[in-house]
């Protein structure tokens, strides 16, 4: 049974913002403050607070977004009933899936919140597929928006979405990756005649701007136009040349599309993914249509919500490595972004991302996310300090307590940046340590720059700052038993992982010296293998102890890769360092 002891305590009543009419857009409420819960294709749901209209009501969102992956609900039967024959296996999946959606709208209205639906663009059903193959697909088996039947195809589709939930107040669409785990009688790529699709398919972007271009103006057409309803297209996608991080790109597209109060723009606060060392993103606060910032509470390379790592504060006013990455000038957080006539809202992503683990089992890390991220969106002149006041308060904090939890969040800014990437400029592969693995990041960036000592001296600081978090944590007087006893291990946890991080560093880079050199410095090597031995021995020992801590990280590498594991065990034989039996 999973426990959120954080959320009982910090429901208390928050008026929600009025859903009434504005001069700017009549039609919905500006802004958005809209929340989504990021169930990871092909893994079972998360148990989450977030999940409840009402809680989300409790902290002033009026929208959610619900990833059940909508474009499932069509059956294409206004085009041709012998598609998909309601008795059929599709046909039966199809009605239960949707009975699900249309009770997730309902209980959205019963809280007064708008429900927008996930759709990924474009999928389609076997069947669908099978018949129409000749004419949607181009030359590399690749679903062709420029082709007339394909623009049919998706016309029906979101027409039918529309006629199963005449409720629905909107759509958010996802292009820049495509995932079919849990859409077992659709297609999103098709190649040698196969029909099964891939569960991570290809983008439907195969050709550039234009198939930006061809899917907004479909979507603008048939959804934000004919039926008034809203209309989320989001820009993500991978690379400094894509729609997301492009300026140019960007406005290649959206200047190509006629503006329309219903049609807005969903871009992620970074330029890139949820992370740390990105500038803030440049698309922000440019060309002429509305836009949304996404903001993700569960971040997957920093934890999960598993030790103390907060982002409020950068996301608003800025992080500290703007101050190298970016000029004077531009847009720092969204304290900036607000004063634009652009800005249309902000939607958190309360729990997802990532894969796997750390797997939790108290909320209260994203759900302090979630509420500075909500109020702020709420009420853009207050400022952050203060929001994360009330969140104190709200789980029983008083007096110099909320002093000291403030300090733990910003101490953890700084930890996580020190202890897994760098100050020190040299380039780091931003994913190394991601979801519950680690791999053996690539150091010879600081070898070559000659700030091996520095970058080691860096990684002492990061656990240096995880010890006073953890003796802060344990200095809080917070009244509920689980959420204090979570505080303190969480923070705990999170000295031990940042203390194997510097273990970690140390082997590699003393390791990657000796292979270079064909001398190894084996007493310090020996030294750091035994320490990050014990520390992994520490870890899962406080996993047994604490009942609220969430799971561990492994020494493996994501998706089966190598990890820090194979590349720890290389030296260990260079310097004669047993391996530890399993499990201790």
């Amino acid at each position: 049974m999973k426990i959120f002891p954080a959320l009982l305590c910090v429901a208390a009543a928050v008026a929600p913002l009025p859903l009434e009419a504005s001069a700017r857009a009549p039609w919905s409420p500006r802004p958005l403050i809209m929340d989504m819960v990021h169930n990871n294709p092909g893994e079972k749901p998360l148990e989450t607070a977030f999940d409840d209209p009402a809680k989300l009501r409790e902290y002033g969102f009026n929208a959610q977004v619900m990833m059940d992956y909508i474009e499932g609900a069509a059956t294409f039967h206004s085009l041709d009933p012998t598609l998909i024959p309601p008795d059929s296996e599709a046909g039966k999946w199809a009605a239960a899936r949707n009975l699900r959606i249309e009770k997730q709208i309902e209980a959205a209205h019963a809280q007064g919140i708008q429900a927008l639906a996930w759709m990924q663009f474009l999928v389609f059903p076997k069947a669908v597929v099978e018949r129409y193959h000749d004419e949607i697909f181009d030359g590399e088996g690749r679903i062709d928006i420029s082709k007339p039947r394909t623009q049919e195809l998706l016309r029906v589709q979101l027409r039918e979405i529309f006629a199963r939930f005449p409720g629905l107040d909107g759509l958010v669409i996802r292009t820049g990756e495509i995932y079919l785990h849990d859409l077992p009688h659709h297609i999103a790529i098709f190649k040698e005649g196969k029909s099964g699709g891939t569960t991570h398919a290809s983008t439907a972007i195969i050709n550039g701007p234009a198939s930006h271009i061809e899917l907004i103006k479909i979507l603008r057409e048939e959804v934000a136009e004919k039926l008034d309803k809203t209309a989320i297209y989001r820009t993500w996608s991978f690379g400094r040349n894509n729609f997301h991080e492009s300026p140019k790109y960007y406005l290649e597209v959206t200047d190509a599309i006629e503006p329309h109060r219903n049609l807005i723009f969903s871009i992620k606060y970074s330029r890139g993914d949820f992370h740390r060392l990105q500038e803030f993103n440049p698309t922000l606060g440019i060309g002429k249509h509305q836009q949304i910032v996404e903001v993700q509470a569960q971040m997957e390379a920093y934890g999960k919500g598993a030790h103390p790592y907060y982002t409020g504060k950068g996301v608003i006013d800025g992080f500290e490595e703007y101050d190298w990455l970016m000029k004077p000038g531009p847009m720092r957080g969204l304290r900036d972004f607000v004063q634009s006539p652009l800005y249309a809202g902000v939607w958190t992503w309360a729990r997802g991302g990532g894969w796997a683990g750390p797997f939790l089992k108290n909320e209260l890390w994203c759900d302090l996310h979630v509420y500075v991220i909500s109020q702020f969106a709420r009420e853009p002149s207050r400022s952050e300090e203060e929001i994360m006041a009330d969140f104190a308060k709200k789980i029983g904090l008083k007096g110099d307590d909320i002093d000291k939890f403030r300090k733990i969040q910003l101490l953890s800014a700084d930890a996580v940046l020190r202890g897994q990437l760098t100050t020190l400029r040299e380039p780091v592969n931003i994913w190394w340590a991601r979801d519950q693995y680690i791999e053996a990041v690539d150091l010879s960036a600081f070898l070559k720059s000659g700030k091996k000592e520095d970058a080691l001296k860096e990684k002492a600081e990061a656990v240096a700052m995880w010890k006073q978090i953890e003796q802060l944590s344990r200095e809080l007087n917070v009244p509920d038993e689980a959420n204090r006893n979570f505080i303190r291990s969480s923070a705990t946890y999170g000295r031990i992982k940042y203390a194997i991080f510097e273990q970690a560093w140390t082997i590699l880079l003393l390791g990657r010296e000796g292979d270079e050199t064909g001398t190894f410095d084996k007493d310090r090597l020996a030294k750091a293998i035994r320490t990050y031995d014990q520390l992994w021995a520490e870890w899962r020992a406080l996993e047994k102890a604490e009942p609220t801590l969430s799971t561990l990280s492994t020494d493996r590498g994501f998706k089966g890769g190598p990890g820090i594991g194979l590349a720890v065990d290389k030296y260990r034989k260079i310097v004669g360092v047993e391996k530890p039996a399993a499990g201790t």
